[in-house]
C-alpha cells in the first residue's frame, strides 16, 4: 500500500465525516451500502476500509455540533447531549460545550488505543465475563432513575415516563412499521430534540451572545473522573451486544454522579469515541463486528490481522488529529451565526428540518413515532421530572433482551 493513497482516502473520509456530522439524521450506516457497491472501482480494499474508518471517527466528533447548537440529534449516540449542551448554549457557553466533547473524545480515543495495544488479549475474556450480568446493571439504573426523584409524586411520574418510553421502544424496535436501520431517529428526535425545542419556545428562550474562550469550567478531578468512566463504558459498549451509548451514558450518569452538564458531556463524548475505536477494531479483538462500519469492513477485508489493526489505529490518530481543530473552529463560527437569528424562528426551522428528514427516511409511520415520542418528552416538563427518564426507550428493551423475556412480551403484545 502507498502512504499517499492512504492519506488521500483518509482526507476524503474526514471530509465526508464532517459533512455527515453536520447534517442531523444522516449517518455513515445509511450510505455504507453505496460504498460497498463501488468496491470494484477501488483496486485495493484497504483503501476503502481506510475511507470508512476515517469517516466514522470524524463523524463522532462533529456530530455534537448540531446536537448542541441546534438541538438536533444524530441518533441515539449523542441525543443525551442535547439537554446539557442546550443548557450551556443558553448560558452563553456553547463553545465550551463543544470544547468539552473534544477533550473527552480525544482522551478516550488515546486511552482506548492504549487498551487495545496492551490489553487487547484480555478483551475477549471481559466480553464473556460481563455479558451475563448486563441486565442487573440496567435494572439498577432504572431503579436509580426512579428513586432519585425526591417526592413520591415525582417518583411515580418518573416510573410512568420510563414505562411509556420503554413500551414505545419495544414497539418500535420489534416491529416492521419502519426500517430498523432508521427506527431510532424519529424516536430520539421526538423524545429529546423536538420536545426540548418546543419547551424552549414556550419559555421564550433566546440564544445569548456566546463566550468564545478556551476556559473549561470543570475541575481536573471531575474531568479525569468523567474521562475514566467514559472509557470504561465505551469499551463495554464496543464489546457487548444490545447495549448502546445512551444506556451506558445513563448508567454512568447515576453510578458516577455525573449529572452536571459539563462532566456529563465529557463522559458521553468519551463513551462515543471509545465505543467507535473498539467497534472499528472488534473484528480483530473478538472476531465479531460491533457496528455498521465494522460490518462493512468485514465484507471488504474478511481476514483482519494485526497489521490491519495497526493501520486502522494509524488512520484513527490521523483523522482525529485533523478533525479536532476543524470541530473547534466550527464551534467558534457557528454560534456567531446563530445569535443573528430569532430563536423561535430558528427552533421552528430545526423542527421542520427534522420532520422533513423523518418523512424522507421513515415515511408517515416515522412521523407518527416522532409525534408520540414528542408527547412523552413534553410530559417530562409537564410532570417536572428529568427528560433523561425517556431513556427507558432503550433500557426496557435491553432488559427484556438480556433476561430472555423479549419473546414472551412480544407474544403478549402480538408483535
Amino acid at each position: 500500500m502507498m502512504f499517499l493513497e492512504i492519506f488521500l482516502f483518509s482526507l476524503l473520509g474526514i471530509l465526508l465525516g464532517v459533512i455527515l456530522g453536520l447534517l442531523p439524521g444522516l449517518h455513515l450506516n445509511n450510505i455504507l451500502p453505496l460504498f460497498l457497491s463501488l468496491t470494484f472501482l477501488i483496486p485495493n480494499p484497504h483503501y476503502l476500509a481506510v475511507f470508512i474508518v476515517s469517516t466514522a471517527i470524524s463523524q463522532v466528533f462533529t456530530s455534537f455540533l448540531p446536537s448542541i447548537f441546534l438541538g438536533a440529534p444524530d441518533g441515539d449516540s449523542n441525543s443525551l447531549s442535547i439537554l446539557p449542551g442546550h443548557k450551556l448554549l443558553l448560558q452563553g457557553r456553547g463553545y465550551e460545550a463543544i470544547h468539552l466533547t473534544v477533550v473527552g473524545g480525544m482522551a478516550a480515543l488515546l486511552l482506548s488505543i492504549i487498551v487495545i495495544l496492551f490489553f487487547g488479549n484480555y478483551l475477549t475474556s471481559l466480553y464473556h465475563f460481563t455479558r451475563p450480568y448486563v441486565q442487573y446493571a440496567l435494572i439498577a439504573v432504572v431503579l436509580f432513575m426512579v428513586f432519585s426523584e425526591k417526592h413520591f409524586k415525582k417518583i411515580l411520574s418518573a416510573g410512568l415516563i420510563i414505562f411509556l418510553s420503554g413500551l414505545l421502544g419495544v414497539l418500535v424496535l420489534n416491529s416492521s412499521i419502519v426500517s430498523q436501520q432508521n427506527a431510532l431517529f424519529p424516536t430520539f428526535a421526538g423524545l429529546f430534540a423536538i420536545s426540548t425545542l418546543l419547551t424552549s419556545i414556550t419559555e421564550k428562550s433566546k440564544i445569548p451572545k456566546q463566550q468564545v474562550d478556551s476556559k473549561l469550567q470543570a475541575s481536573r478531578f471531575d474531568m479525569t473522573k468523567s474521562i475514566a468512566f467514559g472509557v470504561i463504558a465505551g469499551i463495554l459498549v464496543g464489546l457487548l451486544p444490545a447495549v448502546g451509548v445512551s444506556q451506558a451514558a445513563t448508567f454512568m450518569q447515576y453510578l458516577g454522579g455525573l449529572g452536571e452538564a459539563r462532566t456529563f458531556l465529557i463522559t458521553l463524548s468519551g463513551i462515543n469515541t471509545a465505543n467507535e475505536v473498539i467497534s472499528l477494531n472488534s473484528l480483530y479483538l473478538i472476531s465479531n463486528p460491533r457496528s455498521g462500519a465494522s460490518v462493512a469492513i468485514e465484507r471488504i477485508l474478511p481476514d483482519i490481522g494485526f497489521n490491519d489493526m495497526l493501520l486502522f489505529i494509524g488512520v484513527i490518530l490521523l483523522s482525529s488529529g485533523i478533525v479536532v481543530p476543524v470541530t473547534l473552529y466550527l464551534g467558534k463560527v457557528i454560534p456567531n451565526i446563530l445569535v443573528r437569528f430569532n430563536y423561535t424562528f430558528l427552533s421552528l426551522a430545526v423542527i421542520s428540518f427534522l420532520l422533513i428528514m423523518i418523512i424522507i427516511s421513515t415515511g408517515f409511520p416515522g412521523l407518527m413515532i416522532a409525534f408520540t415520542s414528542t408527547a412523552i418528552g413534553l410530559s417530562c416538563a409537564y410532570l417536572g421530572v428529568r427528560r433523561s427518564n425517556c431513556m427507558g426507550v432503550l433500557l426496557l428493551p435491553s432488559i427484556l433482551f438480556f433476561t430472555g423475556l423479549n419473546p414472551l412480551i412480544l407474544t403478549i403484545l402480538r408483535i
